[in-house]
């Protein structure tokens, strides 16, 4: 029983995916690398913004309100003990309004620019109907002199002054003690307010603060209003409400949000031990970065784009009737590979489009003159050479049109394989070196 023959372009085959699998190697040590860079990147960020208190959350303004709770315990001797505690009940305002202006300016690490800010905010603040009787609290056990006025923080680092409060006409003093198990807030400055009459107050205050990156402002009050004013000229706004109002232009943006009471987490009251967690309105000033992920994107298709020229290569081997050293394939292979290193790197310091067109004429130059050189016509070099412009203007394509990607991929990968089965059709597989059509016979002599 004689052994069955395996030809050389079966072999070529076998090599060629074997090829493109130990590909992924280098592939996969592209991808820890976009890791590791975004990692460091977000490490240089963090390193400028920590010192300004990272975001700057303004978290609200609430009144605390101690009263007597009263117990009673018997002890061992059957006595009974009367007991009093201090517990809080927390109101928040009625309206509350902000009027934010913030400055962004650029401080760098290494190739990182960051965005940070300051910025000022004057507000205001109504305070009405204490009612304790919900809680079934009696008048006669509120501890009305000990209340005091709660400012809600994200980081007391994000203050640039101490912030000034002035209720009924009467400013307000920090107080020395902190309330953080009486707080609804991360951190808190507290204010007293002994001697005010808060029980019908309207209170307007003046903050100064610091940060990076983005401001996020905690709606608690029945009616909200906030506006904003900045000359930064490409916000995003997000999180629990969009702007009512907007304006962007090239001086910067106006915002407004105007957010009802009813579609917050806070009621009017609550006792001290309730905690809620609130949504947040929102406003980026950090620069999109998306070369990262789109060079992270650009590496998930790479399995495909390597196959491309390599059945590229061997459609030309097979219609040329030349040779082609595997070291050769590896060659062209690892120009492919490097293109996305190149992407990575280029893009840390350039806009991501002007990179990508660089490394792809480069790549696309490179297997232009070493094709032209290996198959000793410089239309063999054009067309593996336009092979890989097309793919690189497919996956740009693919990366800009994130919603569709599935889509386009699905189709191209689609289209190729057609045309993989027409440009084929008339190759004998089983013979390869020695019955090639004569039509393709002729076509070869002729180019």
């Amino acid at each position: 029983m004689s052994k069955p023959k395996i030809s050389n372009s079966t072999l070529k085959i076998i090599f060629i995916g074997a090829m493109t699998l130990l590909f992924l190697i280098p592939i996969a040590l592209i991808k820890h690398l976009i890791d590791d860079r975004t990692d460091y990147r977000r490490e240089a960020i963090d390193s400028i913004t920590e010192p300004l208190g990272r975001n700057a959350e303004i978290q609200g303004l609430v009144i605390a309100v101690p009263y007597l709770v009263h117990k009673e315990s018997v002890d061992s001797k059957g006595v009974v003990h009367q007991e009093t505690e201090t517990q809080y009940a927390v109101f928040a305002p009625e309206t509350y309004n902000m009027d934010i202006e913030v400055a962004p300016y650029y401080l760098s690490r290494g190739i990182f620019k960051v965005p940070v800010f300051n910025g000022k905010i004057e507000m205001d603040a109504s305070f009405k109907n204490f009612d304790f009787s919900i809680f079934k609290i009696e008048q006669k056990d509120v501890l009305k002199k000990d209340a005091v006025l709660i400012l809600g923080l994200s980081n007391t680092k994000n203050l640039t002054s101490q912030p000034k409060f002035v209720m009924n006409g009467k400013s307000l003093e920090i107080s020395p003690v902190k309330y953080d198990s009486v707080s609804p807030f991360k951190n808190s400055v507290s204010y007293s307010l002994s001697g005010v009459d808060f029980y019908s107050s309207d209170l307007k205050g003046t903050l100064e603060f610091q940060g990076g990156e983005k401001i996020k402002i905690t709606p608690l009050a029945l009616e909200n209003v906030f506006k904003m004013k900045s000359d930064w000229k490409s916000p995003s706004f997000s999180g629990g409400w969009l702007p009512t109002e907007r304006k962007i232009d090239d001086n910067g943006f106006d915002a407004l949000w105007k957010i009802s009471g009813l579609s917050t987490v806070y009621p009017k009251s609550w006792l001290s031990s309730e905690k809620y967690k609130p949504e947040t309105v929102d406003i980026s000033f950090m620069v999109p970065v998306n070369a990262y992920k789109k060079t992270e994107r650009s590496v998930k298709y790479a399995l495909l784009f390597l196959i491309i020229p390599f059945i590229a290569l061997l459609i030309a081997e097979i219609f040329s009737k030349t040779k082609i050293h595997p070291v050769q394939y590896c060659l062209i292979g690892l120009a492919d590979v490097i293109f996305y290193l190149l992407l990575l790197s280029i893009s840390e310091h350039i806009p991501f489009d002007f990179a990508y067109i660089i490394c792809s004429f480069s790549v696309c130059l490179a297997t232009l003159f070493y094709a032209s050189s290996i198959f000793k016509k410089i239309k063999w070099g054009g067309l593996l050479s336009g092979v890989q412009f097309v793919s690189y203007i497919f996956l740009y394509g693919t990366l800009q049109a994130e919603d569709y990607a599935l889509l386009i991929g699905s189709i191209g990968l689609f289209v190729v394989v057609v045309l993989l089965m027409f440009i084929t059709r008339k190759i004998d597989w089983y013979n390869l070196n020695e019955n090639l059509p004569a039509k393709l016979q002729e076509e070869n002599k002729q180019i």
